[in-house]
Formats: C-alpha cells, sequence, structure tokens
C-alpha cells in the first residue's frame, strides 16, 4: 500500500544492496534523489543533463532538445562543445535513462524519471 516505506526506508535498503555490487544506488539530482539500477557510472556530465531535463520539464511539461542542453550548460567561461553533450546524452540514451522523440523534424529527449516525477506532483 502506498506510504508503507519511507523515504529513507528505500534508501537505507539501496545503500545495503550497493554493497553487494548490484548497480542499484542513489544519487541526488537537483532536489531529487533517483534510484539508479543500472551498473553505469553517472559523471557530473550525465547528472547536470538530467538537472536541465528537471527544468525544462518542470517549466514547459515538455522534452529537452540538444540545444537546449548545450545552452543550460553554458557557464560564464565555458560553454560544452557539441561532442560533451552528445556523449551525455548518448550514454543516458544507451542506459535507458533517457528516450529520444523525433517529431516534425524535431529532436526532443525525454527522461521517464524527471517525467514521472513531475506527473506525480500533477496529482498531489
Amino acid at each position: 500500500s502506498p506510504g508503507k516505506y519511507s523515504e529513507d526506508d528505500i534508501i537505507v535498503a539501496i545503500g545495503k544492496l550497493s554493497k553487494l555490487g548490484s548497480g542499484f544506488r542513489t544519487v541526488m539530482v537537483g532536489s531529487t534523489r533517483m534510484v539508479l539500477s543500472v551498473p553505469t557510472e553517472l559523471d557530473n556530465d550525465h547528472v547536470q543533463v538530467i538537472q536541465c531535463a528537471q527544468t525544462v520539464f518542470a517549466e514547459r511539461r515538455e522534452g529537452i532538445s540538444f540545444d537546449q542542453v548545450r545552452e543550460m550548460t553554458q557557464t560564464q567561461t565555458q560553454q560544452w562543445s557539441d561532442d560533451r553533450v552528445k556523449r551525455a546524452l548518448d550514454l543516458l540514451l544507451a542506459e535507458g535513462m533517457a528516450w529520444l522523440d523525433r517529431f516534425n523534424g524535431h529532436e526532443y529527449y525525454w527522461f521517464p524519471s524527471v517525467w514521472k516525477e513531475g506527473m506525480s506532483e500533477d496529482t498531489q
């Protein structure tokens, strides 16, 4: 039943699983704790792309484009190259953490975890 396990219960359980080398772990992405169930190491670039997707989805309820990722990862002193953006997105796609939607000549990346989180906020 809903509410039977707290977030802390889940974090503790996943922490115990991770000691077995199962690939399960939790990471903070923005203000959200996410459960990773893939044995892939996410670096800061991957986390930053997911944070960008969270921002776009929260504001517009849509996927994020390649150009939006590049623009949102720009700092005052540095901008990500197209190759860097592509590498981060390609790994997230390959691991099933993102989906690519091609529609009317445009490409949007959707992140099921971000989408699910946003939808659950809408129902509260």
